[in-house]
């Protein structure tokens, strides 16, 4: 649960940051192009925003401190583009299989640990999967998201080594397995909730066709 509370606090640190800069970008874009505000539509964009800032801060934002410095007194700022855990690895399952099979004596808890970075892998992942099933045009829409989001990861894996994060191609089997469970959530979604507000708006559309019909009667 540390470990959790340590990566939401990041994350919601960063959206609670950058999110405001977004709102002005977006209120001279609308105010410049004159484009009608869908209340709806600006809710979704917001979100997935806020999301994204929270994906990237995550991913490939590289790691960095500041601070005042409490023998000088002088303010720093400090980029740390190699850290020492960082590692390479090209072997499929490999650090999966270290997760499930593994230990680990300098980390408490590696059991944890190891499910945590699996699950975070996954769960972090899902909303880019939804998102692109919401956005994307539904023709061929499970090749669209499964190309689209596994190019989306090896992109994070590839920018990730260069800014001295780990890269490893389990993560990019993670990060497409949450992608595809977020594009199955999005059509138990539209399966479970739109079709059947659809089906009733078309119904009410019916009886008040049929209410007009019978009045001219």
């Amino acid at each position: 649960m540390g470990l959790i509370s340590i990566y939401l606090q990041s994350m919601i640190s960063y959206m609670l940051v950058l999110f405001p800069f977004y709102l002005v970008v977006r209120f001279i874009f609308l105010k410049r192009t004159r484009k009608k505000i869908i209340l709806t539509h600006e809710a979704v964009l917001a979100i997935f925003v806020i999301y994204v800032v929270g994906l990237a801060s995550q991913t490939v934002i590289p790691y960095w401190s500041m601070g005042i410095n409490s023998l000088t007194g002088e303010f720093y700022f400090l980029l740390n583009l190699s850290p020492e855990n960082t590692h390479v690895n090209l072997l499929p399952f490999h650090t999966i299989q270290e997760y499930i099979n593994g230990s680990n004596p300098n980390v408490d808890e590696w059991e944890s640990v190891s499910l945590l970075n699996i699950m975070a892998n996954i769960l972090l992942f899902s909303p880019m999967g939804f998102f692109l099933s919401l956005f994307l045009n539904k023709k061929s829409l499970f090749i669209r998201v499964l190309m689209i989001g596994f190019l989306i990861t090896c992109s994070i894996e590839v920018i990730q080594f260069f800014i001295g994060r780990s890269t490893d191609i389990d993560d990019v089997i993670l990060n497409t397995i949450g992608i595809m469970i977020g594009y199955w959530m999005f059509l138990l979604c539209s399966l479970v909730i739109v079709k059947p507000l659809l089906k009733k708006r078309i119904k009410s559309d019916d009886e008040l066709e049929n209410t007009f019909l019978n009045m001219e009667d």
